[in-house]
């Protein structure tokens, strides 16, 4: 019977893949290795939950091997270690270490590694440890009837990318054909393909039990015990699923640019980063209202740490709501016209004060208030999340979802990289490229409106300085330059459904068709001489004609007109056409109502004023020349938030 060592793998005389090649088919991730970890390990998780199980445990483990356990690490890195491929001497160092951490990944209510022992064994249902453990891209698409998130077969990577000794302990609990609890456990490393004895080998290792070929694991009663000594974490009762150690985890500050100089995390903040980036990452398939959720845990040397969700995290709740409207079908969908085709379903809310400070959600682009949308496929993991214009205002934000409709899910995965974090159509041709080229034009239009297109940066009036009206209006926040420029459109939008409820209505109003002509307006002045051209203020043009949208510029302003404090928004009209003001206060939901804080008056808009200081008193312009900028005079409310926008 043989014992337990180190087994390396030679190159055949049909070749194989080094060690090297398997950790480069990953790429070059945007994203660092905490969270490809994060996403992969959580990906391969739900991948092999057990069907209909309500609660799949995913738990991840930072620590430091006990003084009781220390003796029997060494001793695996200690014996039949080849030195070879290992120039920073790694596995040396860990079989003389005092002290090694570790980071254990755990899912319970999966399926486990079941299957052969064996690449050339006869055929099986059952292939999770071919392809986990000894092969690379092997993808045969069977995981228990559940959308799948793998598409490669390479994100097992990860593991090993995440070890600055490329090595991990894999410890899988399943039941066999017979219905059986089996238990397996073994090493696997990856380091530099090198030459020995004049014979080359490919840099992949096994620790378990060698055979001449291959590497069997250990397994049953004896995989167990040496779990325990080991102090790994155990299965309890008749738990199935996989235990994924990795040792000396790379624990390299994510924030910091330079990879060669960051500074390492303690365990501590480095369970605080893995909580956060779960939460960010894994936030659907975690909702606790699904009838199959992600049940996340972390833990640092034992200690629990808080993983942020939809009831701790305010910016994750609205992105949660968004994903519920959606599901719920009170959202809208979006399509491809040529050729035509749904794309899948969209929804978005409104976020006020849900400003996000997270490190691990900075990585993913996603900073102060949100303005995203969040991108999944079947699997409903996060595959990233799109940036669209920010609103005008700091404390209000947009969260929305978007998820790709179930007939063209295997297109948008094949449009993936290894790492599944974003959709290229430049991986796919004809009609499939078409479809995911599309979506990013959808999505773009989409944000362009609820953001308001052009919207910058919100003031606080009281950072304006203008005597009395600072003094009545001092916690008044006044929408901004560009704030909301949002478009009343000729039409629906091309490819867009707008959803059943009124309160998604995308277009012109019904009666638009039956405005009035419009009217000569009264001339005023502000003490400016000079002759007044009015046709630039009341021509006869149609309603509708303007083709490009206004622009509000800089930060509005304060100033007394006819006695009355007003704020003076500048605003760009890019050509002829019908105008019209509005001003609504913001909620605290992120939304806009034209009534005002109980006690005041609603806001409204004065009017227009040219360069030459004509007013045009009203909401609405009617505008027969050329571009010009005019200033829209808007009567404050105090204490509230204001929006300020132009329509055409």
């Amino acid at each position: 019977m043989s014992t337990h060592s180190w087994y390396s793998q030679p190159f055949r005389a049909d070749g194989g893949i080094t060690a090297d090649g398997l950790l480069g088919q990953l790429g070059r991730p945007d994203l660092s290795r905490l969270t490809i970890l994060v996403r992969e390990a959580a990906q391969n998780s739900w991948d092999a939950r057990i069907p209909d199980h309500p609660v799949i445990g995913f738990n991840l483990a930072l620590g430091t091997v006990g003084a009781g356990n220390i003796a029997e690490w060494r001793k695996i890195f200690g014996e039949g270690v080849p030195e070879e491929g290992d120039p920073e001497g790694r596995f040396k160092n860990l079989g003389k270490a005092s002290s090694i951490r570790f980071l254990a990944i755990s899912d319970r209510g999966t399926k486990g590694l079941g299957g052969p022992t064996r690449s050339d064994a006869e055929k099986s249902t059952r292939r999770e440890w071919l392809r986990f453990v000894l092969n690379s891209g092997d993808r045969d698409g069977s995981h228990s009837g559940n959308p799948s998130g793998g598409t490669f077969g390479y994100g097992k990577g990860a593991f090993f990318l995440a070890s600055r000794a490329g090595c991990t302990f894999i410890y899988t609990r399943f039941r066999d054909e017979f219905g059986a609890l089996d238990s397996r456990f073994i090493g696997a490393a990856i380091r530099s393909a090198y030459w020995h004895a004049g014979s080359r080998y490919t840099g992949r290792h096994w620790w378990g039990r060698p055979e001449a070929e291959h590497c069997e694991p250990l397994t049953g009663r004896e995989a167990d015990d040496m779990v325990r000594r080991l102090g790994l974490p155990q299965f309890q009762g008749d738990e199935t699923g996989t235990t994924v150690v990795i040792v000396d985890p790379d624990l390299a500050d994510p924030g910091l640019p330079d990879a060669q100089a960051r500074e390492e995390l303690n365990i501590n903040d480095a369970g605080v980063y893995l909580a956060e980036a779960a939460a960010w990452n894994l936030w659907p398939i975690m909702l606790e209202d699904r009838e199959s959720r992600l049940a996340v845990s972390v833990t640092a040397n034992g200690v629990p740490v808080t993983v942020p969700d939809p009831t701790s995290e305010p910016a994750l709740a609205f992105f949660a709501d968004a994903y519920r409207k959606m599901m719920s079908e009170q959202g809208e969908t979006l399509s491809c016209l040529k050729p035509k085709k749904d794309l899948g379903a969209f929804s978005y809310e409104y976020t006020f004060a849900a400003s996000v400070v997270s490190a691990a959600a900075r990585e993913l682009g996603i900073e102060g208030a949100p303005h995203h949308i969040c991108l999944i496929r079947g699997p409903e993991l996060v595959t990233r999340y799109h940036a669209g214009p920010e609103r005008p205002n700091p404390h209000v934000g947009y969260a929305g979802v978007f998820k790709v409709s179930e007939e063209l899910d295997n297109v948008f995965a094949r449009s993936e990289p290894p790492t599944h974090d974003n959709w290229s159509h430049q991986q796919l041709e004809g009609r499939e490229a078409t479809f995911v080229r599309t979506l990013a034009r959808r999505l773009k239009e989409r944000c362009e409106v609820i953001s308001g297109a052009t919207a910058t940066k919100a003031y606080k009036v009281g950072d304006f300085a203008v005597g009395s009206v600072a003094r009545r209006l001092g916690h008044l926040l006044a929408g901004p330059g560009g704030t909301g420029t949002a478009v009343i459109e000729a039409a629906h939008r091309p490819g867009v459904s707008p959803a059943p409820s009124a309160g998604n209505h995308i277009g012109p109003s019904p009666h638009d068709d039956l405005l009035p002509a419009p009217p000569m307006h009264e001339k005023e002045r502000d003490g400016s001489a000079g002759s007044v051209n009015l046709s630039a203020l009341a021509g006869n043009t149609p309603a509708g004609t303007a083709t490009r949208r206004p622009r509000l510029l800089s930060a509005p302003r304060f100033e007394m007109v006819e006695e009355v404090p007003v704020l003076v928004q500048p605003v760009r009209l890019q050509g002829a056409g019908r105008y019209e003001g509005h001003a609504e206060v913001l909620t605290g939901e992120g939304g806009t109502e034209s009534s005002s804080p109980v006690g005041t008056e609603a806001p409204s808009i004065m009017g227009w004023r040219n360069s030459d200081g004509v007013l045009v008193r009203g909401e609405v312009l009617y505008h027969s020349d050329g571009p010009a900028e005019f200033e829209l005079l808007v009567n404050a409310v105090p204490d509230a938030v204001l929006e300020i926008s132009v329509r055409t």
